[in-house]
């Protein structure tokens, strides 16, 4: 790990400032994710800062801000660069606690950065003031700088979750409606890199601060179990309660535009996703109470407390369902096939249907199949459990009236024969012999190899050519076939070799027969 210290204002002429360690850490390109935590920003401090974050968005990478708005020093037009930067930025408004950290984070697979000390994102406060910062950069395999990078990441966990109420997401209409309640400055910048504010926000009302405890005594070790700040954030504040009606309305405005109640995860207003999935955690919570009213007012919209995942599987589960009806009115041919699609969209219905029945193998989703069978829909139709198989070629055969023996042989040789019982077989022979009007061979036809070469040679004889026409319903018909077979495999060729002279074979192989 590499631990800098970086001071600056004392001395003049000074490059290693903290804001050139910014700017030449969002210049990088290695570090994907960049995460600002920052009291005060003002503009000509990002004006400094605004080609490298440009950068970023060129190169796809991801940069968030989460800026404070006390004492009045973050000003209008620093926010509403952020909005024409188009980042992720969210301001931190506690109703009694000064929101004041200047942690600038960087993030990569392979490598990260931590700069932290006293440098808000102002340009006196990256360049000038007499500053000091500490700079940890390691590799993702380095215990020590991972420990402080979790560390840090758990405890901001309600701001990187966007669970905490004080949280708001910059907007056009947010910043002016802080600039009419006189919560952020005007600034009126000329372009000469000098501005001055002289305003403080002093309207913070006073409150008990909790008690302390026994200080001094922490040790520091590297082994020592690190606090879970996570197992502390779900509680009902006061802040939390004040928001709440805010935040509800948000919600209902969200139902009413999507017609859902559920709010989707990369939803552009990650406040209200926040706000949403705390909603689920308190009412699920074992040891936390949520009020009531808060209660009824989250059902009148059809909140939906439970898995959001379970939600959208059986949305889905109903989808499949419409149109599995759908086709079944339609008299369409369906089938529990990956190559059936259904539609002129090309809905995969087939593979859904498969994927039920994989489940149901397990035991799995048979209250869907029951669903689907009470459509009206027979598994049974395009199962290929061996019954269903034998079932369905045994009723095609009888009810052909014109039935293609190639066809029902192809078909017969697939269904697997072990599994048939003696009454079966029986019962599939007698349908054979009803329409053919022959015994059934029970083994696949090359395995009873007839061998039709002196009928081959005598064609040759009176035709004057190796390969017949084909010409249906004519007797040459299967001789075509059967030529045709050995046109296309040596394998059949080389059973063949011993019966042609050569003058014969030379013949054949200027036709392309491979002998």
């Amino acid at each position: 790990m590499i631990v800098q210290f970086i001071g600056q204002g004392i001395h003049e002429n000074e490059e290693e400032t903290c804001g050139n360690y910014i700017c030449s850490s969002i210049n990088d390109d290695t570090f994907t994710d960049i995460t600002v935590f920052v009291a005060f920003l003002r503009l000509p401090g990002l004006i400094e800062l605004k080609p490298f974050i440009e950068k970023t968005k060129s190169d796809n990478r991801n940069i968030t801000f989460y800026v404070g708005i006390d004492e009045k020093i973050t000003s209008k037009e620093a926010l509403e660069l952020l909005l024409k930067l188009d980042v992720s930025a969210y301001i931190y408004n506690s109703e009694r606690f000064i929101y004041h950290p200047k942690i600038y984070l960087f993030e990569s697979k392979t490598r990260n950065r931590i700069i932290t000390g006293s440098s808000n994102l102002t340009k006196s406060g990256l360049f000038y003031n007499v500053e000091s910062s500490i700079l940890l950069d390691f590799t993702s395999q380095d215990k020590s700088g991972l420990k402080v990078l979790n560390q840090l990441k758990d405890y901001y966990s309600p701001l990187l979750d966007f669970t905490d109420p004080n949280l708001e997401v910059v907007t056009q209409e947010h910043i002016d409606k802080l600039l009419t309640e006189d919560k952020i400055s005007k600034e009126y910048y000329e372009g000469t890199g000098n501005y001055f504010s002289d305003v403080h926000d002093k309207s913070k009302p006073k409150g008990k601060n909790p008690k302390l405890g026994i200080l001094g005594n922490l040790e520091v070790t590297e082994f020592k179990p690190t606090k879970n700040y996570r197992n502390d954030e779900l509680k009902i504040t006061e802040d939390y309660l004040a928001k709440w009606d805010l935040m509800f309305e948000r919600m209902k405005a969200y139902s009413i535009t999507f017609g859902t109640s559920t709010v989707k995860r990369d939803y552009k207003d990650r406040t209200l996703y926040g706000w949403y999935r705390k909603q689920k955690l308190l009412y699920n919570h074992k040891d936390i109470t949520m009020p009531k009213e808060h209660i009824e007012k989250l059902k009148s919209i059809n909140f939906y407390f439970g898995d959001g995942h379970k939600l959208r599987q059986e949305k889905i589960v109903e989808n499949w369902l419409e149109i599995l009806f759908d086709a079944l009115l339609n008299n369409d041919r369906v089938r529990v096939d990956h190559r059936y699609k259904y539609g002129p969209n090309k809905l995969r219905l087939g593979t859904w249907l498969v994927g039920i029945v994989a489940s149901n193998k397990d035991g799995k989703k048979l209250d869907v199949r029951k669903q689907i069978e009470d459509l009206g829909f027979d598994f049974s139709e395009t199962s290929r459990a061996t019954d269903d198989v034998l079932d369905r070629f045994i009723s095609d055969l009888l009810n052909d009236k014109n039935p293609n023996k190639m066809n029902f042989r192809t078909r017969f040789n697939k269904i697997k024969k072990k599994k048939l019982t003696d009454i079966q077989r029986k019962e599939i022979e007698e349908a054979w012999q009803l329409q053919f009007n022959e015994e059934l061979i029970w083994t696949k036809i090359h395995e009873h190899y007839v061998d039709r070469t002196d009928e081959w040679r005598s064609y040759r004889q009176n035709e004057g050519v190796w390969h017949p026409i084909k010409i249906v319903g004519n007797d040459n018909t299967v001789l075509y076939h059967w030529v045709n077979n050995k046109l296309k495999s040596k394998k059949q060729m080389d059973r063949l070799k011993d019966n042609f002279n050569e003058a014969e074979k030379m013949e054949l192989r200027q036709l392309g027969f491979d002998i």
